[in-house]
């Protein structure tokens, strides 16, 4: 990204006596200083607005994603659930094929209630 020009020029009193004469050569030279700088904070304005782009775009990716690991849970004293060392609890990977097909089956069965228990309101409204 090109850098930001916030200096200001002061014109010199020749500068402005020749600014004053308004000759065709000193006219067309500040016009055409005047296109280039017009050109130049174009550039980068449009380098800006993409920044801008790609910063609201990872702020939506980040704020969409789940956020299981930074949740924590209210505990019933009014407190937030931590451990007494401030670390925050992790489970660890199910690895057993036996407990992950038992862990498995409860979540399909869980989700089947579930489904029955909507499709019942849905039906009685």
């Amino acid at each position: 990204m090109s850098p930001r020009t916030t200096k200001r020029r002061r014109r010199t009193k020749a500068q402005l006596a020749a600014a004053g004469n308004g000759t065709p050569a000193t006219l067309l030279s500040q016009v055409s200083e005047l296109v280039n700088q017009n050109q130049a904070l174009a550039r980068e304005n449009k380098e800006l607005h993409s920044i801008i782009a790609r910063v609201t775009q990872a702020v939506q990716i980040t704020s969409s994603r789940p956020r299981g690991n930074q949740r924590r849970l209210q505990e019933p004293g009014g407190r937030v659930g931590s451990r007494t060392n401030g670390g925050v609890r992790r489970r660890r990977r199910i690895t057993d094929p036996a407990s992950l097909e038992r862990r498995r089956a409860a979540l399909a069965k869980a989700r089947q209630v579930l489904a029955e228990r909507r499709a019942a309101e849905k039906a009685g409204q």
